[in-house]
């Protein structure tokens, strides 16, 4: 029976396909426009994500150790920094991989070369060799991020290494001031990464011992160590295990989503106490923005899960009024009200699968070919972008979703209008016709 309600829906929508036209055309675009948005936006927060993974080093941060104290140094440093390193390695079971950096953000920073120089935003302090799996997501667009023997190897970014006219093999020179302490390294440029990011425009990593001799400061002093999940980041669940399995064997702060709560603590001086830090906690800036292009993406769906719902039942309703005749020969062969109801919703349900499939094949098609196009030409767009491209991705949850939405939206508004419309009698589909 089920069956043939929708075989002749099938027929229905063929045979009156100019009368459908437009309700096909609003249900494909509607869902075309939403998928497209909603992968292109996705995929944006994704390569968000993915370039402050690179820039802080991972997926959450060991902060905190002991407090260090000399001319030119003033905060905590990782005490112990290999037994901590070694703990992480046992307790992330091989799933990460474990790095120290140290990181320079305060002082006058600039990079020359041949006369040339380009201030540096921050320095990071990199083990090359401990962190390969993170460089792999880097777009070079020269070189690598191999280790050097001498220990001197820089990877910066191709705006910079543009501004300088260096190209990988070329020895640069690395400019540090602060107050009266002023010091130069030279450096060989090994990689090229395409970035003009905020993150990642005017920041060098360049390998620890070099920026440890250019401030002048102990091989032992480290000032985080950074986990990073090369299959992708980690769970909440996965982030506080790993915080109870450090909490059994070394004095931790509690767990906190805002990195401001680490920075207000003042505790002893002789306190040994060490903090995780998730990444997210470090870009309270940067979740406003994600969050304000969720609202942005929420309402254009929102929009257009009304112009779907809302036009395809108010012109659905006009199809079923010409089709009164229809409506009442049916009801005079004695089909029951809820028969007619099935019949037409069933139309409405095929008219909305087929629209949505459209749209569906349409928005990867297009997606796809927008992500051919380099946009990094965009001034400050490039945090969205990887190697200069917008990567859509698809999420089988959202896209689940999202149709669920439409479908209940829509198919509920054609029921409230069907409703009083299948109660026609055959006498009653003839005086309208008459």
């Amino acid at each position: 029976m089920k069956s043939l309600y929708f075989n002749f829906a099938v027929k229905s929508l063929v045979n009156r396909a100019r009368q459908y036209r437009s309700l096909f055309a609003v249900s494909a675009i509607g869902v075309f426009i939403m998928i497209s948005v909603l992968m292109l936006a996705d995929g944006m927060l994704d390569s968000m994500t993915e370039k402050m993974r690179q820039y802080y080093g991972g997926d959450f941060m060991i902060l905190g150790g002991e407090k260090y104290h000399d001319e030119y140094y003033d905060d905590y440093t990782i005490a112990t920094s290999q037994e901590m390193i070694d703990v992480l390695k046992e307790i992330v079971h091989g799933k990460a991989q474990v790095s120290a950096r140290y990181s320079k953000v305060d002082g006058d920073k600039s990079l020359f070369f041949e006369g040339v120089g380009v201030k540096q935003r921050t320095l990071q302090g990199v083990n090359f060799e401990s962190e390969r799996a993170l460089f792999k997501k880097f777009t070079f667009v020269e070189g690598n991020s191999d280790a050097r023997a001498d220990f001197d190897g820089a990877v910066i970014s191709l705006p910079v290494a543009q501004k300088l006219n260096v190209h990988v093999g070329d020895e640069v020179v690395l400019f540090y001031e602060d107050g009266s302490f002023k010091n130069t390294v030279t450096l060989v440029v090994t990689g090229i990464f395409q970035d003009s990011s905020v993150l990642g425009m005017y920041t060098s990593y360049i390998d620890y011992k070099a920026l440890m001799k250019l401030l002048s400061i102990s091989l032992d002093l480290i000032d985080k160590i950074c986990v990073y999940y090369p299959s992708g980041s980690p769970s909440q669940g996965e982030i506080q295990r790993v915080q109870s399995e450090l909490e059994k064997r070394f004095k931790m702060f509690p767990l906190s989503y805002d990195k401001s709560d680490w920075q207000d603590y003042d505790g002893e001086d002789d306190e040994i106490i060490y903090a995780l830090i998730p990444l997210s906690a470090n870009i309270s800036e940067l979740r406003k923005l994600s969050a304000a292009l969720y609202a942005v993406v929420a309402l254009i769906v929102t929009m257009l899960v009304i112009i779907i719902s809302v036009g395809i039942s108010s012109t659905f309703r006009v199809i079923v009024m010409k089709r009164a005749v229809e409506s009442g020969t049916f009801r005079a062969i004695g089909m029951k009200p809820s028969g007619l109801m099935l019949l037409y919703f069933t139309e409405v349900f095929v008219l909305l699968v087929s629209g949505s499939l459209i749209g569906f094949a349409l928005s990867l098609v297009v997606t796809k070919f927008i992500s051919r196009f380099n946009f990094s030409f965009i001034a400050g767009f490039d945090l969205f972008l990887m190697g200069g491209h917008l990567v859509p991705s698809l999420y089988a949850g959202k896209l689940v979703f999202l149709t669920a939405v439409i479908f209940v939206t829509t198919l509920g508004t054609v029921l409230f209008t069907l409703r009083k419309l299948i109660h026609i009698s055959p006498v009653g589909a003839l005086s309208t016709v008459t």
